[in-house]
């Protein structure tokens, strides 16, 4: 055990992760409420994301789990995380500076699953599900169907795993009513439209403070640069999202004409274009905007990304990212691109 983070007394679900929303295939992930927005954050120390509002009151609520955890007020506060080691099934309890720290530093991880004794020291996770599934055959799905509609419960049960014996009771379904769920600005059907690259990628951040910040990234708009010229095409961005100001950043290696749609109640802020070659931007006036290429200012923010979480030979995603954190003092809400970009939209 170490003072950054306290062993709790149970072991993960072998769903829990995939049930909360996490995707990644990290071996080290954190979970933490933001208050700010009523929203259960991930972190793998390399991406974070918003998770599973639903699944993660009801696993806190739980008869087998809430004791372990009522002290950490993990449904309500942000000061501390859950920490789960994905191989060992082992979950910890730390402050979210500490979590976030060991999380940058796999060394130290590795340390802390040493000194606790690896796997040889754990309950075997089906273990814990047949103990859950005899604890609450009857129990849990009685309990399930008289707290939330039976449509809602069913899609629950199929959502967390048949056998779990997770349930929501009263108290959390007054819980879920009472938030308001973040809901993602980028299309589950997003793509790069006809003539793109096909290798579309994307981040979902979360969405503090009173603005949003939103990133778009492409190489390049077409493939044809015959003779050495570069003609300049447009990327067409619709703008629906009206949760708040936006910030909105356009950066791509190659001269693009960023041609945007707003819809009504979308607030734009400010734009920001970074390139090596010329961008400029059309289809909006009065709203101010800062250019930063190369071959106009000769001078540009950071590099030129077009995927998300690539490797550092090939990208240097955070760079970018930081320097827009730091101009506009907010952190990024969103990321989407590919090499070869026509049409996105901020939902």
């Amino acid at each position: 055990m170490s003072n950054l983070v306290q062993r709790l007394e149970i072991t993960a679900h072998p769903q829990l992760e995939k049930s909360l929303g996490y995707r990644g295939d990290s071996r080290w992930v954190a979970w933490g409420w933001e208050p700010d927005i009523d929203q259960i954050i991930s972190s793998d120390g390399k991406t974070v994301g918003t998770g599973n509002n639903m699944a993660w009151l009801v696993f806190l609520q739980h008869d087998l789990v809430q004791p372990a955890v009522r002290e950490y007020n993990f449904g309500e506060g942000d000061r501390y995380w859950l920490l789960l080691d994905r191989e060992t099934r082992i979950l910890y309890a730390g402050e979210e500076k500490a979590v976030q720290n060991l999380l940058e530093q796999p060394e130290s991880l590795a340390l802390l699953a040493c000194l606790d004794g690896g796997q040889s020291s754990l309950p075997n996770p089906e273990t814990w599900q047949q103990t859950l599934s005899k604890l609450t055959a009857k129990k849990a799905f009685r309990n399930l169907t008289n707290a939330i509609p039976f449509g809602i419960a069913a899609a629950l049960i199929g959502a967390l795993g048949v056998g779990t014996g997770l349930w929501v009771v009263p108290a959390v379904q007054q819980k879920l009513a009472e938030k308001t769920t973040f809901i993602s600005p980028i299309s589950s059907s997003a793509n790069c439209g006809i003539g793109g690259s096909d290798d579309f990628s994307s981040y979902v951040g979360s969405s503090k403070g009173n603005k949003e910040l939103h990133l778009i990234g492409v190489y390049e708009a077409n493939a044809a640069h015959g003779n050495g010229k570069r003609v300049k095409r447009a990327i067409e961005i619709k703008v629906e999202r009206r949760n708040k100001p936006i910030i909105l950043a356009l950066s791509a290696y190659e001269p693009i004409n960023w041609n945007l749609t707003v819809e009504p109640g979308a607030v734009i802020e400010k734009i920001i274009v970074n390139g090596y070659h010329n961008q400029t931007v059309s289809g909006v006036s009065g709203i101010p905007i800062e250019e930063y290429s190369y071959e106009e200012t000769g001078n540009y923010i950071g590099n030129f990304i077009y995927k998300w979480g690539a490797t550092a030979e090939n990208s240097n995603t955070p760079s970018l990212v930081t320097k827009l954190e730091q101009i506009n003092r907010t952190s990024l809400t969103s990321f989407q691109g590919c090499y070869r970009g026509t049409n996105f939209s901020i939902k």
